[in-house]
């Protein structure tokens, strides 16, 4: 026959439950102790992946510097006015080469540059479509 259970039978139950809550409670702790310590390194690598950016950052803002630069140097030389010389030297060595020298006009060739006093002029960097991509309707483009 089954005995009944005795104050000292709950008590001890009662202490084993007990028991099983606290390493649980530990454990919970444990892991969470854990995860802070992972969450500082995760955090770390992070501050350490932005500094790297921040550096990759400030080298391709020299690069586009330095391109713009480039690109100033270049337009100016672009509006050096063309002389009648070089329009001479043209027509001299095309003559000597055999082949029909064309007409030039200056004015077609040549950019002038900002007036005195006037901004230097900016110049469109945007990208342009090319042959075969989508275009803004979603259809090809074809020359």
């Amino acid at each position: 026959m089954p005995r009944e259970p005795t104050l000292q039978d709950a008590l001890t139950d009662a202490l084993g439950t007990y028991q099983q809550s606290q390493d649980k409670v530990d454990q919970i702790l444990n892991n969470m102790e854990e995860n802070k310590r992972l969450q500082e390194v995760h955090h770390e690598e992070i501050r350490e992946d932005l500094k790297d950016l921040n550096t990759t950052m400030v080298s391709i803002a020299g690069v586009l510097a330095d391109m713009a630069n480039i690109m100033r140097e270049c337009t100016a030389h672009q509006w050096v006015p063309s002389t009648s010389q070089s329009t001479e030297q043209t027509t001299t060595s095309a003559a000597a080469s055999g082949q029909e020298a064309l007409p030039q006009d200056p004015q077609a060739t040549s950019i002038p540059p900002p007036a005195e006093g006037e901004p230097p002029r900016k110049h469109s960097l945007r990208p342009r479509q090319m042959p075969g991509t989508l275009a803004k309707n979603n259809t090809t483009t074809r020359k």
